[in-house]
């Protein structure tokens, strides 16, 4: 007696099917990974604009003029000075954030109280938004280039050892109105957010 022959032609299809399914899905899952943002874990940098302005009689404004709002604890102001003090684009200055208010609400906030203005009752506003505007006075300019920036002494294009308080670098006298400077506002993590370039006035 010969044995029966098992018809097994149809097993082909349908595992051909099972496997365009299981692949199927698993493209599915990796699209949707991507787009929800779980394959990277990185968060989104804050967009925004400013504009400043920089006057030795009545000090220095920088304006939010419109996208996210950013922490005041996670950033920081740099100038740079421009090619119109020479050659000396490569020195940067981080602005002392305790010398900066906001005008939020009805009155000013500190960008960064120190201890003794906590002590006091001083606020110090959490977030820069939209609309608002951070002032620096004019008794306080030096610190838009404080000396203790880096601790050091550097050698300049003329090969002149100097340092923030050098007149030819010095954003707040007579002979560098009408100069510019770049001004950036950095993340901690040294990223930049948003630049404006600053004219200096009287």
């Amino acid at each position: 007696m010969t044995g029966q022959k098992i018809n097994d032609s149809a097993v082909s299809p349908v595992v051909g099917v099972m496997l365009m399914l299981v692949v199927t899905i698993i493209i599915a899952a990796v699209v949707s990974a991507f787009a929800g943002g779980l394959s990277t874990g990185t968060t989104k940098q804050p967009s925004m604009e400013i504009r400043a302005t920089y006057s030795n009689s009545t000090g220095m404004t920088i304006t939010h003029m419109g996208g996210d709002p950013v922490s005041t604890a996670n950033v920081y102001f740099v100038v740079t000075p421009s090619t119109d003090f020479g050659s000396e684009q490569n020195a940067h200055w981080k602005i002392n954030s305790s010398v900066i208010s906001v005008n939020a609400g009805s009155g000013y906030e500190l960008w960064s109280a120190n201890a003794a203005q906590v002590m006091s009752g001083v606020p110090n506003v959490n977030s820069f938004q939209p609309g608002e505007v951070a002032n620096i006075t004019a008794a306080d300019l030096s610190q838009v280039q404080p000396a203790t920036y880096d601790g050091t002494t550097y050698l300049d294009s003329q090969g002149r050892y100097t340092d923030a308080f050098d007149t030819y670098l010095g954003f707040d006298v007579p002979s560098a109105i009408g100069q510019r400077f770049q001004l950036a506002l950095v993340d901690n993590s040294g990223q930049t957010i948003a630049t404006t370039t600053v004219t200096i006035q009287p």
